[in-house]
């Protein structure tokens, strides 16, 4: 299928409530083909008419696992009043399930990066499922204003993202990695997703931020310590950023960086960020096993997050809870009771645990059938994963996602924590929780200026509350 105009047009659909990141390499390279773009904002009524009316010739979506049923019913409304538009959908959930090619609603799949399927597309192309080639980071750059302009919930968001590489070193079974590295090798995979950007490209990139409502900025890297270059790179970066930007930075590290890399590195990351966030996910030896974490354990917790400290870098934890485990409710308070002993009256956040479609852990379920809730709906802050439990145990679980930065914060003795997972968590104590963990997210980040704004924040923010 060829485009109907000369110039194609490219229908890029923003789905959900974050931001659509990947699309806007999607954006950058459409445009470089010499193709026209246009955002449309599937949250509102009129967008599968808008997209009509604009005669696209393509639909980009490029929907996480949480929004891909909308994305999937979005496209095919489009098609059913207008048969000749092409849907593309890339991104790492089709990448991780290809064979959503065959789904009424689907023209072509996307693996990988969208280099080179452009112009495969337009010429004609009509395999269901295209490859796309990786190319250096130094060719990578994304399309943001136009997204910002078009997407004001977007535009306008207190708090965006950015990353210096696209990969992550580790291989954790919860997550679509494994996926991208059989796919690509690991070769590949190193040269092109574990290669960071040029600073330059970053800090152009980022500077486009100051041009609208910015409060903070997320650097999404899954390590941001990751790497032998980075005693070299992170002072580079740091100086750019605090010359030339200057917004608050938070990113993401791990134990098992945070104990390897010089006091240096550690006093540069401290001049640079305003917060860290550091999955621990869990306390049990078999669990981490099952998420493929082994190299982490207690010490190594209790060694990074000292080591935070002792340079100034506050640090919140991350928990996961709900594994298809023997006992998931002691094994998530062993979990929230570890944030205890190496950080209490610190700030932890504990997540259900979600089945990705086409991950390792996913697999590994229905290999052993596990039974898997079919109205998950990969929302971390509804408090409901992807393992079905008995409803007394899920209420249990529920209770501890909402309630754990609470348990940690103040230090709650097991035999508390116990007595409240044994009382009903009704819909508006849900919610107050989940508000609650969020100003303590934000006052933890961005300090007490929060007070002040928090409540036009919350207004901008969707929570699905659920007991």
């Amino acid at each position: 299928m060829t485009g109907r105009h000369k110039t194609c047009r490219f229908a890029l659909i923003h789905l959900g409530t974050d931001e659509v990141y990947g699309l806007e390499y999607v954006a950058a390279e459409v445009k470089k083909c010499g193709h026209r773009i246009r955002w449309f904002d599937a949250n509102e009524e009129s967008a599968v008419e808008a997209v009509v009316a604009w005669e696209a010739d393509y639909l980009c979506l490029s929907p996480l696992s949480a929004f891909f049923d909308s994305g999937l019913e979005f496209s095919r409304r489009v098609k059913a009043l207008a048969p000749s538009v092409h849907s593309i959908f890339g991104g790492h959930h089709v990448t991780a399930v290809p064979e959503s090619a065959e789904l009424d609603g689907v023209d072509t799949v996307v693996v990988g990066p969208v280099y080179g399927a452009i112009e495969r597309i337009v010429a004609g192309d009509d395999a269901g499922v295209l490859r796309g080639e990786p190319v250096p980071v130094s060719e990578m750059m994304p399309a943001r204003r136009e997204y910002f302009d078009t997407i004001p919930s977007i535009g306008g968001r207190h708090r965006k993202e950015i990353i210096s590489h696209f990969g992550c070193p580790y291989n954790c079974s919860y997550c679509s990695t494994s996926r991208l590295k059989a796919e690509y090798g690991g070769k590949e995979y190193r040269k092109y997703w574990l290669t960071r950007r040029p600073i330059e490209h970053i800090i152009e990139e980022a500077k486009i931020l100051l041009d609208y409502p910015t409060e903070e900025v997320a650097l999404e890297d899954d390590d941001m310590l990751y790497g032998t270059e980075i005693d070299e790179w992170l002072p580079k970066f740091t100086a750019a950023w605090k010359r030339e930007v200057g917004l608050p930075i938070f990113g993401n590290v791990t134990p098992n960086t945070v104990v390897k890399v010089s006091d240096q590195t550690m006093d540069t990351l401290a001049e640079l960020v305003t917060v860290v966030q550091m999955g621990v996910q869990a306390a049990r030896k078999s669990t981490l096993k099952l998420f493929n974490r082994q190299f982490q354990n207690e010490a190594q917790v209790a060694e990074a997050v000292n080591r935070l400290k002792k340079h100034g870098v506050p640090v919140k934890l991350e928990l996961i809870v709900g594994a298809p485990v023997d006992d998931p409710v002691g094994d998530a308070l062993d979990t929230v009771k570890l944030a205890q002993r190496v950080a209490a009256g610190g700030f932890a956040t504990a997540f259900p645990l979600m089945l990705y479609p086409g991950t390792a852990l996913h697999k590994w379920c229905l290999e052993n059938n596990v039974p898997l809730r079919e109205d998950c709906t990969f929302d971390f802050y509804s408090g409901i994963g992807s393992v079905e439990f008995p409803p007394a145990i899920q209420r249990k679980i529920t209770t501890i996602t909402k309630l754990a930065s609470f348990f940690v914060k103040y230090n709650v003795d097991e035999r508390w924590m116990r007595v409240l997972l044994d009382m009903d968590l009704t819909d508006a104590a849900a919610k107050s929780a989940s508000e609650a963990a969020y100003y303590e997210s934000l006052r933890f980040r961005l300090g007490e200026k929060v007070d002040q704004e928090f409540e036009e924040i919350l207004a901008k923010t969707h929570f699905r509350y659920k007991s």
